[in-house]
């Protein structure tokens, strides 16, 4: 098996370190508290949910994950977190046939999903006022079985977008009654996460444990790459890391990523043009993405998403000498491309740092428009 996973969790061999992460999330658990935690987009927010999840169901704990990405309003986060609870808690065990009992009232309907073929499970209920009235009942519900509950919602930030504007509140309120449920939220957008649980006018303000996820160590990260080649008998040194490490900027997903194309090559000793052939495989893969990106950005959002791509940082977007080299007009014109760039999450504006800097939130993406 290629031990260089993506887009999934299979066990904690395969997972690279988190360790101070994983532990506070377990311990902040373990105190009857919530948590925050910030991260940038294929970061590795995900894997370090499951990870945790598998580590606390050792010790019997139930664990409910919600990703609210696709959601647009509070009937769609309700149905989601009723269909979780029943994918945990199938009507083949006791718990699962007292909660079809207790949703009865609320005409649940069960359909098979037509990719997966599992069963799907939706509330036939219409009314806002219903569903304001559903999640603290399902989220009593799951207080009322005497087990330690955690429950993740992924992308949260995404409950701001909803027509209905009561949301936050009708989640803390219920959220206070319990005793044995607790919350990990996590999101992507750190101006939104902030505005959630760092604004004094929010209902979660200050009520939650919070964390910024930030890129593994680069020098535990190598030793986790050197550890899985060489287990499979590839031989890497420590300049091929390095370059691995360098061309994804140590980004979780982009490094798993050309690792695993590497180990799919099957070239079993790693040099320089052997993970440049797995990039350029990458590349190609995805040049068709690329260019529905450029047919879809105006002239003067592309040019300076392929300026800050050539420069891979850049602090000062407005300075009079980027600018000029890359010919991108004016300060105004280019602070209104990229913020529409940051709002399509096409650049990411990294403000955790000392000094806050704008980088290509693909870097793959990055690496094609460097060599366009």
């Amino acid at each position: 098996m290629n031990p260089f996973i993506i887009n999934t969790y299979i066990a904690p061999e395969y997972f690279c370190d988190r360790e101070i992460e994983t532990k506070t999330l377990i311990t902040t658990i373990h105190n009857q508290g919530n948590t925050a935690f910030f991260a940038q987009r294929r970061l590795g927010k995900t894997a370090l949910i499951q990870h945790t999840f598998h580590l606390l169901r050792k010790k019997k704990a139930i664990c409910i994950y919600l990703d609210i990405y696709a959601t647009l309003n509070l009937k769609d986060l309700t149905n989601q977190l009723a269909n979780a609870i029943y994918k945990e808690f199938p009507d083949t065990k006791s718990i699962g046939k007292r909660f079809m009992e207790a949703i009865k009232v609320l005409r649940p309907v069960i359909r098979i999903d037509e990719l997966s073929g599992a069963p799907e499970l939706s509330l036939d209920i219409t009314q806002t006022k219903q569903f304001e009235k559903t999640i603290p009942q399902l989220l009593q519900f799951l207080d009322e079985q005497n087990v330690k509950v955690v429950t993740a919602i992924d992308e949260f930030q995404q409950i701001l977008s909803y027509p209905e504007k009561n949301v936050e509140a009708i989640l803390r309120t219920a959220i206070q009654q319990l005793k044995n449920v607790n919350f990990i939220f996590c999101g992507s957008n750190q101006h939104l996460m902030h505005q959630i649980f760092r604004s004094g006018k929010s209902p979660f303000y200050a009520s939650t444990k919070n964390i910024h996820l930030q890129k593994i160590d680069r020098k535990l990260y190598g030793k986790f790459i050197k550890k899985h080649f060489e287990h499979h008998k590839f031989k890497i040194n420590q300049e091929s890391i390095d370059l691995i490490l360098d061309l994804t900027h140590g980004h979780t997903y982009y490094t798993q990523l050309l690792c695993h194309e590497i180990f799919a090559s099957d070239i079993k000793i790693i040099k320089t043009q052997t993970i440049l052939l797995a990039l350029g495989i990458i590349l190609i893969d995805n040049q068709g993405t690329y260019f529905q990106y450029r047919n879809l950005l105006t002239a003067g959002q592309w040019n300076l998403l392929k300026a800050i791509g050539k420069e891979e940082k850049i602090s000062q977007p407005y300075a009079q000498d980027f600018i000029y080299k890359y010919r991108l007009g004016n300060a105004a014109s280019v602070k209104r491309s990229i913020e529409s760039l940051i709002e399509k999450e096409m650049v990411f504006h990294n403000i955790s740092e000392a000094v806050p800097y704008y980088e290509v939130y693909d870097k793959f993406l990055m690496r094609w428009l460097q060599r366009t």
